[in-house]
């Protein structure tokens, strides 16, 4: 079964590039290959759920949350499984919140909006196939990348996911 099952007006939607997919490569700090199982939220192709303006056929629930389908959201979110390849090169930035971190890919939707994805990582369990676990939350189209940038550290993917495989903590540069 598919991981996202989603008919909107009666139509399915096509969200095969949204399926868990891993990602496996070098890290040099660690001298070994790392195995990511990625996953994706739905965020990634709707948005909060607003009576005022969506109508119920876009309603998609997200635990107790309601979320309405976006077709722009949908449509950039094919760019995701290319970004979550590039990672392995990328920068990423940790955010504000120090939960989550975000990469702004070299991408630019229309209108020279950015598309930044937000993601969380963890070190998968113990029984895992995979040696790291990564959730994208959400990624949505944005005009300022200082909206984004606010406030974030920048870190090389790559030494991220050393750090979080060997659980050694990441550190924000300190706020002013």
């Amino acid at each position: 079964m598919a991981y996202f099952n989603h008919a909107i007006r009666g139509d399915q939607l096509d969200l095969a590039h949204l399926e868990p997919l891993p990602l496996t490569f070098y890290v040099r700090n660690l001298g070994r290959d790392l195995t990511i199982d990625v996953k994706f939220s739905n965020h990634c192709f709707t948005v909060d759920f607003d009576a005022t303006i969506h109508d119920e056929t876009l309603l998609i629930m997200d635990h107790k949350r309601r979320r309405a389908y976006d077709l722009e959201r949908h449509t950039l979110s094919r760019n995701l499984p290319g970004m979550i390849a590039s990672l392995p090169a990328a920068a990423v930035y940790l955010t504000p919140s120090d939960r989550n971190y975000v990469y702004l890919a070299n991408f630019q939707a229309a209108d020279k909006q950015l598309y930044p994805m937000y993601f969380h990582l963890r070190r998968a369990h113990p029984e895992a196939p995979r040696n790291l676990s990564m959730f994208v939350e959400s990624a949505y189209p944005v005009m300022d990348r200082n909206e984004v940038m606010k406030g974030t550290t920048k870190i090389s993917f790559a030494v991220l996911c050393a750090k979080v495989y060997k659980g050694e903590p990441v550190k924000p540069l300190a706020r002013r």
